[in-house]
């Protein structure tokens, strides 16, 4: 049906050659059979990376996880960080829509253990390529049939400095009408070496098992690299088949790439920050940590409703991947009633085994109403089943009321179940137990044939559809049973795979029946025969290039804790990932704090979040008076990442410690404390800002008065990375019964993202100072040259970044000695640290340190660390589409919207001012 070409895709090669030892998951498995997986295993390889291949070819489609080198594919990978993707798009002739298809995917990571089975589901969903439909029909579909392609017997290859000869393919007719086919492949994109071939396509593909004979199509291998830029795609083959005249022209390839678009929003689940090659440990500053090992897990939505329709749900839960699947179940009551579930359930829990995915299953009753004369079909139950993170979406259970239907018409139900009239009818009787055998044969000697003056009931079940096995038992009923056993009516199950929509497989069908002879066993054979499946929204539940497009969603972990330092988490909701992320948020308040654990709005912070992850920290640097120390208190500390479960509970001891800005004390109490003069100058624009940027800031607007009490001055930042800044300052009102001011600190808000540690972004700094002239706009600039940071426990949050972070980097606070003593409560004693060490210790509470009195130079300092150990654990940083067993739980508390806002404080003061 075209040209043979081969479609080498990526080769998985294991080499044996000396290398860098990399743990990497391993194991093989059929897709059809993935709970029969066992992908714990783990082997130290020689391999440059660890890698997940799905084949999705229906001959035979599989799972693998291993090992592989850069330059194991046709063209050498630059990055080991990357996701393949090898898709047709083609054109449905009957629907006349463009589908999508994808055939193979493969996703390449370079830390231990990053090729987690759990990813599985997350893959084929990564990202898609489309096109635009009505280009499509007049560039590659047309009419159907063309008569001539450009033709050449054998490749023709070239680069950028030798371009391929399109000379070389003559254009030639076809013998039949037929379509054409083409291929562009790269070996080298850079240099844009590729070769091409063009022919009339044959009737049948000849030696390529794995063409699946799609007629109009463009089929496209591609990768995109995750730690670069992600919508720079990178197209490595191109396959043609077209029935346009001249759509083998030279120029065809360029049109394709630029008509191709990629959605990639899904990527978000892959974090842009990953470990560092072969990242074997992750240091941090605390006592030893053992992680669980995490079983492969799925994510499904977990909800309740009744009588809702919609059944709207953003809460979800992890379970195991091996033994359980998503669904949602709609049960009818005869009421009219009815109840909608979104779970988990055991692969275990059918009678007949669930042997492929996604499914619907429907369990119905064909009833008789004595009073109308009329037969009815009722829907008792819907079941929509499903195995990837997040199939069983709430978007879907609109689909599922009138999604089949299986219906008998009424003269065969009259004439096979109805009351014929007779006092008696013959009833084969084998109450105690089911005869079983095929549909072929089954010895029915053991069930005789007794006259019956009641209802016969009459029971197929199959044990095994896929061979026809089957159980059957009959028996007259009691004239004492129930009414509903005495209604006639037909009950049937049955089961629709995504793979056959066409084919109904029933699982069981009972018969209460008064017709003469209706318990003979041939009946359910005439019943398979005459029955008619009505489908409604079918492809949209059960073909995934076909159902509504679903937002990306990001899964977080979502409680409320009070002074609890360890806020045992296991609740999960689930929300765009486009327009939210993940967060763990510390708020301190003196000795008590809050923790949360929620998603949070993309555009919630004044100052946007430009990557992830990133930790962002409110600190004050305050003067006491009784012991003349600079003491840094921890306000609240912000750790933010967009990959599923990424805002782990078991980070958040970590969070006090994991980064602090310092300022030290001599420029302290020059600039903020003063010598105790009392009137100090200071600018004052107490109602509004003036804004500039940090090179020029017209300050005329805010001329200098004389103040007796604090000065307060507001730098705030609309955007960092241009330095586009607001100023404010004003003399505050003396202390009132309303407001004390606490007279000497320095606010600050900073953050570092992952890519650059070591590069504090600050976003606001309010001083409140008595110094003379404190308030002059230099004042800030002078801040951010004396600034330091303190890295504690970044690397848990933020990764092994010891290589990144070039460039304008702040200055690491140098390691200090002092006699004094600090006091800190912790989350099991308070521990005094005095002599002449310092010592890192999570608290639970606030957090004070000396500051430092010796100079601010970029020295580096060693610090006792402690080494997560891998294999046995599991990296915070690496994505998973389920979080890690957590043994103990916790009531979650109030939620509370926490946010530091300083604004709130000078609209306040200026408030006072005014009743002055």
């Amino acid at each position: 049906m075209g040209i043979v070409i081969p479609w080498i895709f990526l080769v998985l090669v294991i080499w044996a050659a000396p290398s860098t030892s990399l743990i990497c998951y391993q194991c093989w498995c059929p897709s059809f059979n993935t709970a029969a997986c066992n992908c714990s295993n783990t082997s130290d390889v020689e391999g440059s990376h660890c890698i997940i291949v799905e084949e999705f070819h229906s001959s035979n489609p599989y799972i693998e996880l291993s090992s592989t080198f850069l330059d194991s594919s046709y063209i050498r990978l630059k990055d080991s960080y990357y996701i393949i993707l090898d898709e047709s798009i083609f054109y449905h002739e009957i629907t006349k829509d463009l589908k999508m298809k994808t055939k193979r995917i493969v996703y390449g990571c370079d830390w231990n253990y990053c090729n987690e089975y759990s990813l599985i589901s997350l893959l084929p969903d990564s990202f898609k390529l489309t096109m635009d439909k009505k280009w499509f029909e007049e560039n590659i579909y047309g009419n159907g049939s063309v008569n001539a392609c450009h033709t050449c017997s054998k490749e023709i290859c070239g680069n950028r400095i030798q371009p391929i000869s399109y000379d070389q393919s003559t254009f030639t007719p076809c013998n039949n009408p037929t379509t054409c086919s083409l291929y562009n492949v790269w070996h080298d994109v850079e240099t844009d070496e590729s070769c091409y071939r063009s022919e009339c396509t044959k009737s049948v593909f000849k030696d390529d098992p794995n063409e699946d004979n799609q007629k109009y199509k463009v089929q496209v291998e591609a990768i995109v690299y995750l730690s670069q830029i992600r919508s720079n795609l990178e197209i490595w083959k191109l396959n043609i088949n077209c029935a346009v005249y001249n759509c083998t022209r030279s120029s065809i390839f360029q049109d394709v790439k630029e008509q191709i678009r990629n959605d990639i929003n899904n990527l978000m689940t892959f974090p842009t920050v990953r470990r560092s090659p072969i990242d074997t440990s992750l240091t941090i500053k605390s006592a030893m940590i053992t992680i669980p090992t995490t079983t492969p897990t799925l994510s499904c939505y977990e909800c309740a409703c009744y009588n809702d329709p919609a059944c709207s749900c953003n809460t979800v839960r992890p379970d195991d991947a091996s033994s359980t699947y998503c669904i949602i179940i709609r049960r009818n009551n005869e009421s009219g009633d009815f109840t909608v579930n979104l779970e988990h359930i055991d692969r275990n829990s059918s009678r007949v085994f669930i042997r492929k995915f996604p499914y619907l299953l429907a369990e119905e009753s064909i009833l008789y109403n004595e009073t109308t004369k009329e037969w009815t079909t009722r829907t008792n139950t819907l079941v929509y089943g499903c195995n990837w993170n997040l199939c069983n979406h709430p978007s879907l259970v609109t689909l599922i009321p009138d999604s089949f239907k299986m219906t008998l018409s009424d003269e065969w139900l009259n004439a096979n179940v109805l009351d014929s009239g007779a006092s008696d009818r013959d009833c084969h009787e084998c109450p105690q137990a089911p005869q079983c055998g095929t549909t072929e044969f089954i010895d029915a000697s053991r069930c005789p044939i007794k006259p019956c003056n009641s209802t016969c009931v009459v029971v197929d079940k199959f044990d095994n559809p896929t061979t026809n096995e089957f159980c059957y038992q009959s028996y007259c009923s009691s004239p004492e049973a129930d009414i509903e056993e005495n209604q006639h009516r037909v009950e049937l199950e049955g089961i629709i795979y995504g793979d056959q929509p066409d084919v109904v497989e029933l699982w069981e069908i009972d018969l209460y029946c008064r017709a003469d002879d209706c318990s003979r066993v041939e009946i359910f054979q005439e019943i398979r025969e005459n029955l008619t499946v009505e489908t409604n929204n079918l492809t949209l539940l059960l073909d995934n290039s076909s159902r509504p497009i679903v937002e990306p969603e990001i899964i977080c972990y979502d409680c409320f804790c009070y002074d609890d330092p360890i806020c045992a988490c296991d609740k999960y909701t689930v929300s765009s990932a486009s327009s939210s992320y993940c967060t763990i948020i510390r708020d301190n308040f003196d000795e008590d704090f809050f923790i949360a654990l929620e998603h949070i709005d993309r555009n919630s912070t004044f100052v946007y979040i430009r990557e992830f992850p990133y930790l962002l920290v409110e600190e004050s640097i305050i003067y006491d008076e009784k012991t003349g120390w600079w003491n840094t208190r921890n306000n609240v500390v912000i750790f933010g990442c967009n990959w599923n479960y990424c805002n782990d509970p078991r980070l958040i001891p970590h969070l006090p410690n994991s980064f602090q800005m310092r300022l030290p004390e001599t420029w302290l109490d020059s600039n903020i404390l003063g010598t105790g003069q009392p009137v100090r100058e200071c600018h004052e624009c107490p109602n509004a800002p003036q804004c500039g940027t940090t090179e020029f800031l017209n300050t005329t607007e805010c001329p200098i008065q004389p103040c007796n009490t604090t000065c307060l001055v507001s730098d705030i930042f609309d955007d960092p990375a241009i330095g586009l800044l607001c100023y404010q300052s004003f003399c505050a009102p003396p202390d009132s019964e309303f407001f004390t001011i606490d007279p000497h600190r320095v606010e600050l808000d900073g953050v570092i993202y992952g890519s650059r540690p070591r590069s504090v972004e600050l976003w606001e700094i309010h001083i409140f100072c008595r110094a003379d002239d404190c308030s002059r706009p230099e004042l800030f600039k002078e801040i951010r040259q004396n600034l330091c940071v303190d890295l504690g426990d970044y690397t848990i949050f933020l990764g092994n970044t010891s290589t990144v972070g070039q460039g304008n980097e702040t200055a690491i606070c140098p390691a200090t000695t002092t006699n004094r003593t600090t006091t800190l409560r912790t989350t099991t004693s308070v521990i005094t640290v005095s002599g002449t060490t310092t010592s890192s210790i999570t608290g639970s509470g606030t957090t004070t340190s000396r500051m430092p009195t010796s100079s601010i130079t970029n020295a580096t300092t060693s610090t006792e660390r402690t080494t997560i150990i891998p294999g046995t654990t599991t990296s915070f940083g690496q994505t998973t589409t389920g979080p890690p067993e957590i043994t103990t739980t916790a009531e979650s508390g109030l939620s509370i919207n926490v946010a530091h806002n300083i604004f709130i404080l000078f609209f306040l003061l200026i408030s006072l001012i005014n009743l002055y």
